[in-house]
């Protein structure tokens, strides 16, 4: 949306009358953040606006490429005022490609990249999630670029994070003169803008060309380490594995020029936080990710599962990787909550409770792809504090099933039916994991518990139960047998031991 637009309203006007009034009284940031929020409150513009970031950004460049604009858009970011997000996606199409005439402003937007773009948990809960998605996909033209029409903003986000770290990766190739070296030998990204050469420029001297010339070069060190960010993090790296499952063809070319910069980068060799091998490393692990079979469905099923367009192109589809965004929030929760930097002021358990109900309201058909969590952040959180939240679950229900029939005549088979439905659920779903055997294999650290959960089955199946006393007095070592444990065990005992399950359910991991 161009300023033109905006400032016909008298709001937007008063907006860009107070900001070039800060501007050129080198104002405070906060203070003008401050006069500028009573302003839109008495207009009743809710906050974030997506307006108001079009609004800001438009106004920056590049006319107003000042500094001190740049300090307020970064306190707008800060406080709210404007999503994120979309301030990010705005400055890439801006910015990037300039960065040669402008090389100021990419390390500005590289540092706002950095400051913001992995927080995704705060912004994902944020008010307007889905509008900002979609105005987000209007700037990048995510759809067009990547063939499919999206709406849900789980998806859009996937491939928000993606199209980031390609035009970084991109722009970086081609400040190298490396771009020719990948098989398409071009960008599907506006990389370069046109008719913007520093040596034709007007008043150009030698001495802030040899200034610019540091500072690009700086650049594209700066941008390389910014790629190997969003490759290591972990909610970063999860959402990109994502984008490269859904989308094998993109991902393929993403790891072909990966590739290039890891073997032919002089920059590379210049950064502090990763090296050519790591990089490579990486992109052996991409390559193990879009190679993967996935089943494939038609184009209408799959449309009718999920109730909106497909992530993958008809010709490579992989049913289920689509709905792992749908995952995210919960993912990032079980970082933040084992990260243990931020004090909650919900438990974890009511959190995840509404997380698993939220998913529940959306997953009417077939079946979703959880989330991949890594074993040092989210182990204990599925072995604990999720048998917790699914008990909140069942509870609920039955509250709920209990109260309507003290109201009504239904009779009481129908009754006793619907108590037991999200039991029965519970119980098909971990009936179901044993057919994934390879799956069930316990990590080294949980091995021996694992084992523990074997052996209480077997002694359960052999009639000697924990209330006896036996167990307690009986270690591993003793049993006369060995007890090879799995995840399943580990999953299942938990759950008996919050009442989802009764004793029976042991029967079938003895077995």
């Amino acid at each position: 949306m161009a300023v033109s637009v905006q400032a016909a309203s008298p709001v937007w006007e008063s907006v860009l009358e107070h900001t070039k009034s800060a501007q050129d009284q080198n104002g405070e940031p906060l203070l003008w953040a401050v006069q500028l929020s009573s302003s839109l409150n008495s207009a009743g513009i809710s906050l974030p606006s997506i307006d108001l970031a079009h609004l800001l950004v438009s106004h920056i460049f590049w006319d107003n490429h000042v500094p001190i604009t740049w300090k307020f858009l970064e306190k707008a970011m800060t406080v709210n005022f404007v999503p994120p997000i979309l301030v990010l996606a705005h400055l890439s199409t801006r910015v990037i490609p300039n960065r040669k005439f402008h090389p100021a402003a990419y390390r500005l937007y590289m540092e706002l990249l950095r400051r913001h773009a992995f927080s995704l948990k705060s912004q994902i809960k944020g008010p307007n999630y889905q509008k900002i998605m979609k105005s987000i996909d209007d700037v990048l033209h995510l759809s067009q670029i990547f063939g499919v029409q999206v709406s849900e903003p789980g998806l859009l986000l996937v491939k928000f994070v993606f199209s980031i770290v390609w035009q970084l990766l991109d722009a970086s190739l081609a400040d190298e003169g490396l771009l020719e070296l990948t098989p398409e030998k071009r960008s599907i990204w506006p990389t370069v803008a046109e008719d913007m050469e520093i040596d034709n420029a007007d008043n150009f001297n030698e001495k802030r060309k040899e200034h610019h010339d540091v500072l690009y070069k700086g650049n594209t060190v700066m941008a390389i380490e910014t790629i190997g960010e969003f490759l290591q993090n972990k909610a970063t790296s999860r959402i990109l594995f994502l984008a490269w499952r859904n989308m094998p063809s993109h991902g393929r070319n993403f790891i072909k020029q990966l590739r290039v910069l890891a073997t032919k980068s002089m920059a590379l060799r210049r950064t502090k936080h990763i090296t050519p091998e790591a990089l490579l490393n990486l992109t052996s692990d991409v390559h193990k990710v879009v190679s993967r079979k996935c089943k494939t469905i038609s184009q209408q099923e799959f449309n009718a599962d999920l109730g909106f367009g497909s992530l993958t192109t008809s010709s490579s589809q992989c049913h289920g990787t689509s709905l792992s965004a749908r995952w995210l929030p919960i993912d990032l929760f079980l970082e933040d909550a084992m990260d243990g930097s931020q004090v909650a002021a919900t438990g974890a358990v009511e959190s995840l409770t509404g997380l698993v109900k939220a998913l529940q309201a959306v997953n009417r058909k077939g079946h979703s792809e959880g989330p991949v969590p890594r074993l040092d952040t989210c182990l204990c959180m599925l072995l604990s504090i999720t048998p917790l939240a699914v008990a909140n679950i069942v509870e609920e229900e039955e509250s709920e099933l209990i109260d309507e029939s003290d109201c009504s005549s239904i009779d009481q088979t129908k009754e006793k039916q619907a108590l037991g439905k999200c039991c029965q659920g519970l119980v098909s779903s971990l009936q179901m994991l044993g057919d994934y055997e390879a799956l069930l294999t316990p990590p080294q650290p949980v091995l021996s518990v694992a084992n523990q959960a074997a052996a209480k089955a077997i002694m359960f199946f052999s009639g000697l139960t924990v209330g006896n006393g036996y167990y307690e007095c009986v270690s591993i070592n003793d049993m006369p047998m060995n007890c090879s444990g799995n995840m399943q065990h580990l999953i299942v005992e938990p759950c008996i031991a919050r009442n989802l399950l009764d004793t029976s359910a042991m029967f079938g991991l003895a077995m």
